[in-house]
């Protein structure tokens, strides 16, 4: 028993490292591409999305280097099921959230797209008839390609439009570049060095206790990595800027489905459990409902009614996953 809660420990130091070094990443990548002029939105889906999803894109990578596909995709899936429902959950239970559709809409509905993709590629026995369910460097062509198309409509949609920064500009004379690298490349080491610790306990853990690598990685895993995200969810939030802070999170969802497991296929194909179809159904009919409520409406209206039955359906989920084991 003593042993157990010294590797939860362990596990514990790991995940605050990750944590740490995804803002300083994101600290560094920002202010870098604040003094490149970038517009806010630009940073706000593309610097900040990547950098609070670093640790996800870790923790995945290094469980499949140690032969944890379960492991590996549990933590990807879980982590935008969390962002979410818990993200907008709580977010939504302090201050009522009032966004104009069209600000959010396409976001919403290429982070739909991005979970129904990676569940077509990754059910190759229900929809390709195949042998087995598998993910393949073929199918990162799709994924990426994806991304690339979503970005290009980010980046064309929001040309010559005034936007506002995430954070103060800064003048360029007084930005020192070698501060910002140090950041960006010790912010990654530590990320690295955190998520390694945090899937070596993480393993440990399930081999001391009755719990599967799979609920491991939608539960504990995936509620730790998703820190960044709720950290800059809420710190956006408190600047009034739901609209960015909405976009940080679906953008995120957005990268965990598409840049996560196309990273993983870089040694190869690798195995996919359809025990996990579960978990990914709840997270694309969350990411549909997100959609269905930006499409209805001039205005996504988030108030303590919807707030609770975010919360209620996490609950939820999260009770049938531990009885699922």
């Amino acid at each position: 028993m003593d042993s157990i809660f010294i590797h939860i420990f362990i596990g514990l130091i790991g995940i605050l490292l990750m944590r740490y070094g995804a803002l300083m990443l994101t600290k560094g990548a920002t202010a870098l591409s604040a003094s490149s002029n970038f517009s806010g939105i630009h940073i706000g889906l593309t610097v900040v999305a990547l950098g609070t999803s670093i640790p996800e894109v870790c923790v995945s990578f290094i469980s499949v280097y140690k032969e944890s596909e379960e492991l590996a995709f549990g933590t990807i899936i879980g982590s935008n099921t969390f962002n979410i429902v818990f993200g907008l959950g709580i977010s939504s239970l302090i201050i009522n959230i009032r966004v104009l559709s069209k600000n959010i809409w396409r976001d919403t509905v290429f982070a739909l797209g991005s979970g129904c993709l990676l569940f077509l590629l990754l059910n190759k026995k229900l929809f390709f008839h195949s042998e087995t369910n598998y993910l393949t460097p073929y199918d990162t062509i799709i994924l990426i390609g994806y991304l690339i198309t979503y970005y290009l409509i980010i980046f064309a949609s929001s040309k010559n439009k005034k936007e506002i920064y995430l954070i103060k500009k800064i003048p360029k004379g007084l930005i020192r570049h070698h501060y910002i690298s140090r950041d960006i490349i010790v912010g990654l080491l530590i990320i690295a060095a955190g998520a390694y610790i945090s899937v070596i306990e993480a393993l440990l853990l399930s081999e001391y206790t009755v719990l599967s690598p799979r609920f491991i990685g939608v539960s504990i895993m995936a509620i730790c990595t998703s820190l960044p995200e709720i950290t800059t969810t809420i710190a956006v939030m408190r600047r009034k800027r739901q609209d960015i802070a909405f976009g940080n999170i679906m953008g995120s969802y957005i990268i965990n489905f598409l840049v996560a497991p196309s990273i993983l296929t870089i040694k190869g194909p690798i195995a996919y459990d359809y025990t996990l179809n579960y978990d990914l159904s709840f997270s694309v009919l969350i990411c549909m409902l997100c959609a269905f409520l930006s499409l209805s409406s001039r205005y996504l209206r988030l108030n303590k009614v919807a707030s609770i039955l975010l919360l209620t359906l996490g609950v939820l989920y999260y009770f049938t996953t531990y009885l699922r084991g």
